[in-house]
């Protein structure tokens, strides 16, 4: 049984990794190979790239918005169709392995002619927040934050390039861990591809699969109802292209879209009826009351987990307002809003 409790922006491994350079990255690389770089700590160097900068770190003028990638045009993206499978192939000496574990993020691995693990990981529409002010590389002509652990002869690079600046900064994120004389270029030549194509030839889902891969959970609610659950003049906040947030002097409303397992197998989870299909509800009020409500969309391909969707109510301030009650109930709007 799994218990089901999300932290609220928790910070991610690539943070714990990446702690000694002073800077945390917003992406899940809960699959990436890290304990494979055996290097001692001491020969590890950990290190960012940087070019002419206003001496914050980052450049000082804003980047325009490319339209190829905004989050709505990211929005339905397949990112696996976005890796160079022949540079893959040329490192790893075999066909890649494929994982994709969510909408927009997609996990590539192989092994290489001498054993060592080979891993891409790709995340569209990354929420980042210091990256984009320090940003001072440049990928395809989009700043770009290039973070690197070198060992001898290989390590783990993370180039976030920015896609949409400040003050919603979003970036499209690889990962790169390999074997291979310069890991950031390599990463490099992967993230250059992957804007080119999204330039060009950009390579949607498949029609009828991952049905709220294209959705954006911002339009699902109308303004006067977040106002009468969250009140009048709430913030809006997007986390990642399938996530949104309203929220007001401690009161937080929150719609999300995700590939997760079946919340029938949360622990302490209560079974409830959402306007004839079964969802299932949680309270935690372990730091502040904030109540979850979940059910399943659809399969997501044939991985194995499902399309999910979460709409919780959190009273960070403990106002004392019913958070079940209100999450049920807008819960309710949302999935009628939905096409099954």
């Amino acid at each position: 049984m799994h218990r089901l409790r999300r932290l609220r922006f928790a910070l991610v491994p690539a943070v714990l990794l990446l702690a000694t350079a002073g800077c945390a990255g917003s992406t899940d690389l809960a699959k990436a190979n890290f304990e494979r770089t055996t290097v001692a700590a001491a020969d590890r160097e950990v290190s960012e790239q940087s070019s002419e900068t206003d001496g914050s770190g980052g450049s000082s003028e804003p980047q325009e918005q490319d339209e190829a990638l905004t989050r709505d045009a990211l929005r339905d993206v397949n990112p696996c169709a976005l890796v160079d499978e022949d540079l893959f192939e040329e490192i790893a000496g075999s066909a890649p392995d494929f994982s994709r574990t969510a909408y927009s993020r997609c996990g590539v691995y192989g092994t290489d002619p001498d054993g060592e693990p080979v891993s891409l990981n790709f995340t569209l529409g990354d929420s980042v927040f210091s990256e984009a002010e320090q940003a001072s590389g440049e990928v395809a002509g989009l700043k770009t934050h290039i973070q690197s652990v070198d060992g001898d002869g290989g390590g783990v690079c993370f180039l976030r390039v920015i896609t949409t600046d400040l003050p919603d900064a979003k970036s499209f994120t690889v990962q790169m861990d390999a074997m291979v004389d310069d890991v950031c270029d390599t990463g490099r030549q992967f993230a250059e591809h992957a804007i080119e194509l999204l330039r060009s030839d950009p390579p949607l889902n498949e029609a009828g699969d991952q049905g709220l891969g294209g959705v954006d959970p911002c339009t699902i609610l109308e303004p006067e109802e977040t106002a009468a659950w969250v009140g009048e003049g709430s913030l809006t906040d997007s986390y990642g292209l399938h996530d949104c947030a309203w929220s007001l002097s401690g009161v937080e409303l929150r719609t999300s879209f995700e590939v997760y397992f079946d919340p029938a197998d949360t622990d302490g989870a209560e079974e409830i009826d959402l306007g004839g299909i079964t969802a299932y509800r949680i309270l935690d009020e372990n730091v502040f009351p904030e109540c979850e409500v979940r059910w399943v969309h659809a399969d997501f391909e044939d991985s194995g987990d499902y399309e999910v969707v979460t709409v919780s109510m959190a009273d960070i301030m403990v106002s004392g307002i019913d958070t079940c009650a209100l999450a049920t109930e807008a819960a309710a709007v949302v999935k009628e809003r939905i096409t099954a």
